[in-house]
């Protein structure tokens, strides 16, 4: 039974994959003659000069710039080339890159205008994800090896299924639940077997969710948020106003909800299965005890979880919008902060998803303790 679970797994994977190539396939044979983009290489400095002033007699220009000598390492025409670019450091360092030699870097090439554009980042992303599976699959063996896979499976559902369901407007909340389900099922299983436990803690970790969805679709209908207080759901937003077929968004609100429900997911996971094999570690030690007991037993381990938890998913929300809290920390009057929408949709998606949490304690030690006692005590 687990040998076919994983190769469904496997299956799954590889028909996400093969799906994703063959929309991409029929996308580009049947779309529409596009703009042209700027061609991106890689590049390495070999030289870099000093940073100037830049001289203009604008007033206005605030900006240094530098000489700089570059090969190009990525494939095409200029490979292997050698490439001096002037390169302008504007003075907001959000958008300003000063090469230096030795580092890569991304440059384009734009009706004749060759500029540096951004950092090369990928390698150090692929080698820490690299050095996260060794040390998973080096700590936990199997075990690692199959939450791994249950994590390609989730994120493989949120890229190919839950986004392309989104874009062609499905319902946000539903898919989002759908994928959780999804997710939990794989991760869950991966863990604990076809057993009584994972039925359990699945259909706690489901529910949990479904919950949170719910609960920020009626803070968010009533608030009410638009969903658009972030700068990227405003450029979707821009993107579907002007026409751009790839972006045919209109529910913002419902995807700000499914935001939530996939954001709750790993929590709630956790806290699932954590309750559902403490429910049958109890069980076990007095299979004759009664149902009422065994469930006090399971909320009592419950309730030491139920404050971490939902400290780490609050602090989860906090850690990702700090520079937030830190421009907001100044303004005035303090009063309004608690109406501004980017305060409350912050707010509301940590607090959403923790009484999705919360109730993931209960709703697993009830099942589990069905699951083991039977409907009667």
């Amino acid at each position: 039974m687990r040998k076919t679970f994983y190769l469904i797994s496997a299956l799954f994977i590889f028909s996400l994959i093969n799906l994703n190539f063959l929309r991409l396939e029929a996308a580009e044979s049947g779309a529409p003659e596009q703009l042209a983009y700027p061609d991106y290489q890689i590049v390495k400095v070999l030289e870099a000069s000093e940073l100037k002033d830049i001289k203009s007699d604008l007033a206005d220009i605030n900006a240094k710039e530098q000489q700089v000598k570059v090969k190009v390492l990525s494939d095409g025409p200029n490979k292997g080339t050698e490439i001096f670019i002037n390169n302008i450091v504007p003075d907001n360092r959000a958008f300003g890159i000063i090469a230096k030699v030795g580092k890569e870097y991304i440059i384009s090439f734009a009706e004749g205008d060759v500029a540096i554009v951004d950092y090369h980042r990928r390698p150090y992303v692929i080698g820490i994800f690299i050095l996260f599976i060794a040390l998973l699959v080096g700590f936990s063996g199997f075990k690692g090896f199959k939450a791994l896979l249950s994590l390609f499976v989730t994120a493989l559902s949120i890229i190919y299924i839950l986004i392309p369901a989104i874009k062609h407007g499905l319902d946000p909340i539903l898919t989002g639940i759908l994928i959780s389900t999804i997710a939990t099922l794989v991760t869950v299983i991966s863990i604990a077997g076809f057993t009584k436990k994972a039925l359990a803690a699945s259909i706690g970790s489901v529910g949990a969710v479904a919950i949170a969805g719910f609960t920020s679709f009626f803070i968010i209908k009533e608030a009410p948020l638009s969903g658009l207080a972030s700068s990227e759901a405003q450029i979707l937003l821009a993107n579907s106003i002007y026409g751009n077929e790839a972006y045919n968004l209109s529910n913002f609100q419902g995807i700000l909800s499914a935001g939530i429900i996939i954001a709750a997911l790993g929590a709630a996971m956790d806290v699932a299965v954590s309750i559902a094999s403490a429910t049958k570690e109890i069980y076990l030690t007095d299979p004759q005890q009664s149902y009422q007991s065994l469930f006090k037993h399971s909320m009592n381990v419950g309730k030491d979880i139920m404050g971490t938890m939902t400290d780490t998913l609050i602090l989860a929300y906090t850690g990702a919008s700090l520079p937030l809290f830190i421009l907001l920390e100044s303004y005035e009057p303090k009063s309004l902060l608690l109406n501004m929408e980017v305060i409350v949709s912050e707010l509301s998606s940590a607090l959403c998803g923790s009484i999705g949490l919360i109730f993931a304690i209960p709703l697993t030690g009830l099942i589990s303790v069905i699951l083991y006692k039977g409907f009667k005590a």
